[in-house]
């Protein structure tokens, strides 16, 4: 595959690339409805905050077993059956809940299955971009990568709110149609996955950590995956918050898909800026220090925050700067990592990174059970200034551009 082939003639790449983009905005669609969803159920945010947990948890646990199958089975079946399962777990929720019987327990189980195959996807996918793109590329593809993911969420929380309104079963509908279209993307393409494997087989421990001893020999990028596991659960618990205060202030679920509209959009522009040529110039230290200092900086501002959409509109803020991290962090572990442990090392990455993911929407349902909403907004400004001073002092932050 030739340098100078853009991305967008590169046929297979944008297969996947559309396949991923529709993917990812059933996923937001579904991603406003399950709260919504459990709420209308049980009144419980801290339900609502288990059943956050269950589509999160599944990444850290199960992300380095993934990585393995990613590098030693077809990563093209494993695309497909991902998104034939996570299809079909989604209808059978989509018919449960027409029929007017849907059970929390099902929303739980169909959130962590969920959330279980996205763990193999997620390290697959990102394995798979080196063998679609050239080296050269990467940053550009992962940054356009993470402009598709915003765009879908831009349309996503409005369309899922809008379709709650009108059926509690029709983003869960449109969640496995989008799985649906995804697997038939895979299918269309003609690139092979993955090359022929000429390194021996290690033992099956050797196999399993070879990713985590690679990344934790790389200190910049371990540390990356270190910070991001301490300021995650702080993101995911704002959505969460965000849908609480809204109900809280008699927001309609229509209103509250605007709102993360709105995250969304500032998520796309953050996406247009980690695809410029100006990005190119930050460095990976920059970028997490512009995240993580953005989000402690504007975080206490909810303090103060009356109105829903003002609540939205920080966040928003919160959110731009994260397209850029994640495009310079994968760009680089994308370009450094061998080609018979993309999978691995992604995975590594992936486990630590979310480690501690799922804390967040638990800790914040609890938090707005039993506590103030000005108590829960305090534990997240504490958690995210912890961030922000990792990320001022660890050493390898510390190191000369």
């Amino acid at each position: 595959m030739g340098a100078q082939v853009p991305l967008r003639r590169n046929r297979d790449y944008m297969l996947v690339w559309a396949g991923q983009g529709v993917s990812e905005l059933g996923s937001q669609i579904s991603t406003v409805a399950y709260p919504l969803l459990v709420l209308a159920l049980t009144r419980s945010p801290a339900k609502a905050g288990v059943v956050g947990l269950a589509a999160t948890l599944p990444l850290p646990l199960l992300a380095l077993p993934a990585g393995v199958l990613a590098d030693h089975f077809d990563r093209k079946r494993l695309m497909l059956v991902c998104d034939a399962v996570r299809a079909a777990a989604l209808a059978a929720l989509t018919i449960a809940v027409f029929s007017g019987g849907v059970a929390y327990g099902v929303v739980a189980g169909v959130a962590f299955a969920d959330g279980a195959l996205l763990a193999v996807s997620f390290v697959t996918e990102r394995g798979v971009l080196r063998r679609l793109v050239p080296p050269e590329q990467l940053a550009a593809a992962v940054a356009q990568n993470e402009t598709v993911f915003y765009a879908g969420s831009v349309v996503g929380p409005p369309v899922g709110g809008l379709l709650f309104a009108i059926s509690r079963g029709l983003p869960f509908l449109a969640d496995a149609v989008s799985y649906a279209f995804s697997a038939t993307a895979t299918l269309l393409t003609r690139s092979r996955f993955q090359p022929e494997r000429t390194e021996p087989r290690s033992g099956l421990v050797a196999e399993f950590t070879g990713g985590i001893r690679w990344l934790w020999h790389h200190p910049l990028l371990r540390t990356c995956s270190l910070l991001a596991a301490a300021s995650n659960p702080t993101y995911r618990a704002l959505y969460l918050l965000l849908v609480v205060l809204a109900k809280r202030h008699g927001a309609s679920s229509g209103l509250i898909g605007v709102m993360f509209a709105m995250i969304a959009v500032a998520g796309l522009l953050g996406g247009l800026l980690a695809s410029s040529r100006h990005a190119a110039r930050i460095s990976v230290r920059t970028a997490v220090r512009l995240d993580t200092w953005t989000c402690a900086l504007l975080m206490p501002l909810l303090l103060i925050a009356r109105g829903t959409l003002f609540t939205a509109l920080l966040i928003a803020l919160i959110e731009i700067p994260a397209p850029i991290l994640n495009s310079a962090v994968e760009g680089l572990r994308s370009t450094l990592a061998p080609e018979h442990l993309q999978g691995r090392v992604h995975a590594a990455a992936g486990t630590l990174s979310q480690s501690l993911g799922w804390a967040g929407p638990l800790v914040i349902g609890l938090a707005l059970q039993h506590f103030s909403s000005t108590t829960s907004i305090l534990l997240l400004c504490g958690w995210a200034l912890v961030s922000a001073l990792g990320a001022a002092m660890l050493p390898s932050m510390r190191a000369r551009e």
